[in-house]
């Protein structure tokens, strides 16, 4: 992630969870930048809520890990999609899967990132432009 923030210089970070014990050094290295973070299914004991609701640049995200919402059996993502429609969400952002997807189901965004680390490591890059989203998955 450190090498991701370095070249793509983003003005906000979101950590869609697992490996929650790399935060502190992440902020350490970019204090000024903001990162919001939510749990995913390895992180015991986690402090960090969920789910995430928050609205940048006039576009309105739902954030999570997915494993709540069974993102890894439910092939069409009915349930994340729901829970992201519910809470009036432009876009769904999860992980989980630890594998890079992403569709548009109409004006929802679905997008998982995939892993910063491991076999084919990558992430997502997001850009918002007079309220849209200008999503990029990129390699790592």
């Amino acid at each position: 992630m450190k090498e991701a923030i370095r070249r793509e210089k983003p003005d906000f970070v979101f950590y869609l969870g697992d490996g929650e014990q790399d935060l502190p050094a992440l902020r350490q290295a970019f204090p000024d930048l903001p990162i919001e973070a939510v749990q995913g299914n390895c992180d015991f004991r986690s402090g960090l809520p969920s789910e995430l609701v928050l609205t940048l640049g006039g576009v309105r995200f739902f954030l999570t890990h997915g494993h709540r919402y069974g993102v890894k059996t439910d092939r069409w993502l009915e349930s994340v999609k729901a829970a992201a429609r519910e809470n009036g969400a432009q876009a769904v952002l999860f992980g989980h899967t630890h594998e890079a997807f992403m569709e548009w189901d109409g004006e929802l965004l679905i997008l998982n990132p995939g892993t910063a680390r491991g076999y084919s490591p990558g992430g997502a890059v997001l850009e918002i432009r007079d309220g849209k989203i200008l999503p990029r998955l990129i390699d790592l």
